[in-house]
């Protein structure tokens, strides 16, 4: 008997010992917010590039262990008005089905205070590119499945009694609606606003944890938050920006108000040439203006009150700020196959005394009327004539100068903008009757840009980060799915670096209803782009999402526009540059203009050397104020 029992101890020593060595079913790691992750793979996407060689760099298991994440907890640092983010990664060892995953973060607290702001969290949604982008044989990071849209928690269902009717999107693994062939893990953004307010999160540690429960089993993972003793700008000073004809005008107010918010809290602006008011003009050239619909629906744009809580905007980036940027709706005939607004013929009529007239008095009309509705110091006035866009002929200079010369004039508080890579040649002949020139990168060459920043010009890097050739050139927008992510932080970093006044890049949603299931947003013939002019996918297309959802691109340029804030401030506290310039000149090298095409060689793309450049300014900012 003694010996049998001895038999089954034995036995149960041995299978006891077996399932120690055993994987878990499942378990959760955390990724800083600056890399992507394979959902198929768990390997490093941005790992991928190796176009250029990185002295340094060691490539490591992230999901072990990282700069933000010590394999234990999490530990992150962030000034008052801002973003801090990182991303969990729940990955599965079995070949079944995770269903009934429950994901918490609790509000964080310290300082006897818990913060007003709970954490945002989002299920990341990957896209299968199957084709690298057109003219990025080697800066495109492949093809295969990138996380990109961010779909946020109201709209997966978790909670069996928020369930109504049907469930469309429960939380599983793999995703249930993404249909990714042999997922292994499932990644979710947490985004945690720190309060911009000192009373509502004063100095110090702050902790909370982020959980998984899956049936009866519940795993945790602690996060501690260092809040540094200052804050950033409430407002986008950097007035970083999207452009895109019609994509908010032609949209229903409560749905346009929705897309407002979500950029407001991303610190990106949003400009959209095509709001009219009803303009009519008589045979004898009389002009009436309604206003009515117009200032109905833009005017809480122009005080700020769209971005408060009386308009659903309940905390965040710019509260109670108006638009940084709005486009006058002023055009001429010319590109694009568009009349003039307002019309007054062709090229050969514009210019008749009569039809001059007719402009002139609907340029005193709209500068009488917003003057007292908009503030210019808060809101940037800005004439666009896309008639004249990206124009390289000696024809349209002149007529640049015509109408630069007109608004000058008669609407000072006004910034005439063109857009292109124009030559010396062409800005010989505009430079004194523009205001604002948004420069393509091919053409950005400092030496040369540095006169027309110091004649007062408003310069906007405008176009693609990286050139592999001139055929890059081809757009206007920065954000690419299949290229390094790094970029859309780079272009803040280099607007400094430049001494340059803004940023901006076209498209807000190209394509953003099939781009859930096809991220070629520019597709012809002759090129395909993936994720070219689209950071934000459209509601209605995967089931139970009801609202627009930003993407992981956007939220990075959000954080390089968060960057540029901690420059500034370093610069006013030191009085000059040289600290900011030493760090800055450590990641970015010498980005845009002739020089730059053919090589990809234009700042770090190791994300940790970013992320401690980034802690290096809070603390020089944290212990200039002491």
């Amino acid at each position: 008997m003694k010996n049998i029992l001895k038999i089954i101890l034995i036995g149960i020593i041995a299978a006891s010992c077996g399932l120690s060595e055993t994987e878990p079913g499942w378990k959760i790691s955390v990724l800083p917010s600056s890399v992507r992750l394979d959902p198929v793979t768990n390997e490093i996407i941005d790992n991928r590039f190796d176009a250029v060689s990185q002295e340094n760099y060691e490539e490591k298991d992230l999901l072990e262990k990282n700069w933000i994440y010590d394999g234990e907890q999490v530990i992150l640092h962030g000034a008052r008005g801002e973003y801090v983010s990182f991303q969990l990664v729940l990955t599965s060892n079995t070949g079944s089905t995770l269903k009934g995953i429950n994901i918490e973060m609790d509000p964080f607290k310290g300082n006897d205070s818990r913060f007003i702001v709970d954490p945002e969290l989002f299920l990341e949604w990957a896209v299968e590119v199957k084709s690298p982008s057109t003219g990025y044989p080697e800066a495109s990071l492949g093809t295969g499945w990138y996380p990109d849209a961010l779909i946020p928690f109201e709209f997966i269902q978790m909670d069996s009694s928020k369930v109504k009717r049907r469930w469309t999107y429960p939380l599983e693994l793999p995703d249930f609606n993404n249909r990714i062939d042999d997922q292994r893990s499932m990644i979710v953004w947490v985004d945690q606003y720190i309060p911009f307010k000192k009373e509502n999160a004063k100095p110090g540690v702050y902790s909370s944890a982020i959980s998984v429960t899956i049936g009866t089993e519940t795993n945790k993972i602690p996060v501690q938050l260092i809040v540094w003793d200052f804050a950033i700008p409430n407002e986008n000073k950097l007035k970083a920006s999207l452009q895109h004809e019609g994509f908010l005008s032609r949209k229903d107010p409560a749905f346009e108000l929705e897309i407002y918010h979500l950029f407001k809290r991303n610190r990106v602006s949003l400009m959209d040439p095509t709001y009219k008011p009803d303009l009519q003009i008589s045979e004898r050239g009389k002009i009436t203006i309604g206003w009515d619909s117009f200032d109905e629906r833009l005017t809480k744009y122009f005080t700020g009150d769209a971005f408060t809580s009386k308009y659903g905007y309940a905390y965040g980036p710019g509260y109670g700020e108006p638009v940084e940027t709005f486009i006058l709706p002023f055009n001429v005939y010319g590109k694009h196959g568009g009349s003039g607004w307002p019309d007054i013929g062709n090229i050969e009529e514009e210019r008749k005394p009569d039809n001059q007239s007719v402009y002139r008095k609907v340029i005193k009309e709209v500068r009488d009327h917003l003057l007292p509705l908009v503030d210019p110091r808060k809101t940037e006035l800005t004439v666009y004539l896309n008639g004249l866009d990206e124009s390289y002929f000696p024809e349209a200079w002149d007529r640049m100068v015509y109408y630069g010369d007109i608004f000058k004039e008669d609407y000072p508080e006004t910034r005439f903008r063109i857009d292109g890579g124009y030559s010396e040649k062409a800005m010989k002949v505009v430079q004194n009757s523009i205001s604002s020139w948004a420069s393509h990168t091919i053409n950005y060459n400092i030496d040369k840009v540095r006169k027309y920043q110091e004649m007062g010009i408003q310069d906007w890097l405008y176009g693609p980060m990286l050139y592999e050739s001139k055929i890059n050139s081809w757009v206007g927008s920065s954000t690419f799915i299949d290229l390094p992510l790094i970029n859309d932080r780079a272009i803040s970093w280099s607007c400094w670096k430049y001494g340059t006044y803004s940023r901006i890049s076209w498209g807000i949603g190209a394509g953003w209803e099939r781009a859930w299931y096809d991220p070629e947003s520019w597709k012809d013939t002759h090129k395909q782009l993936n994720g070219n002019g689209m950071l934000i996918y459209a509601p209605g297309i995967v089931p139970n999402v009801t609202g627009a959802c930003p993407s992981i691109r956007l939220k990075t340029m959000r954080d390089g526009v968060q960057e540029y804030e901690y420059m500034r401030l370093l610069s006013e506290i030191d009085g000059n540059d040289e600290r900011v310039e030493k760090i800055v000149n450590s990641i970015i090298k010498q980005p845009f203009g002739e020089n730059s095409i053919g090589n990809l060689d234009v700042w770090i793309y190791d994300a940790e050397q970013w992320g401690r450049q980034r802690l290096q300014l809070g603390k020089l900012i944290e212990e200039s104020t002491k």
